[in-house]
């Protein structure tokens, strides 16, 4: 109903776990799909906020984000996994304190 009322609305593709998780925040891991859907808008804001280059600080969070993805059950099925607190704080360790 949504897509006839709003026939001309510009649609995009997104992974599909960043519009089926809960929102609850108890939720440990994303698709690494999810996480580098929202690289462009993460590396912005650790640039900004740490007053670096923000095309550096992009390779730089693509970087944790390889090293800290995993399949589970040792790759035997399912998409690769990140778990976003230990992405965060690797981005704290790594960029100090995000500005308040």
């Amino acid at each position: 109903m949504w897509r006839e009322e709003h026939a001309l609305a510009v649609l995009e593709d997104v992974p599909g776990d960043l519009v089926t998780s809960s929102g609850s925040g108890l939720d440990p891991d994303i698709t690494l799909e999810n996480a580098r859907y929202q690289l462009g808008r993460v590396a912005d804001k650790w640039a900004k906020d740490t007053n670096r280059e923000p095309a550096t600080v992009k390779r730089e969070v693509e970087g944790i984000l390889k090293a800290k993805s995993f399949a589970p059950m040792g790759g035997l099925f399912g998409e690769k996994l990140v778990n976003v607190l230990a992405v965060n704080l690797e981005l704290r360790n790594r960029f100090g304190p995000p500005a308040e």
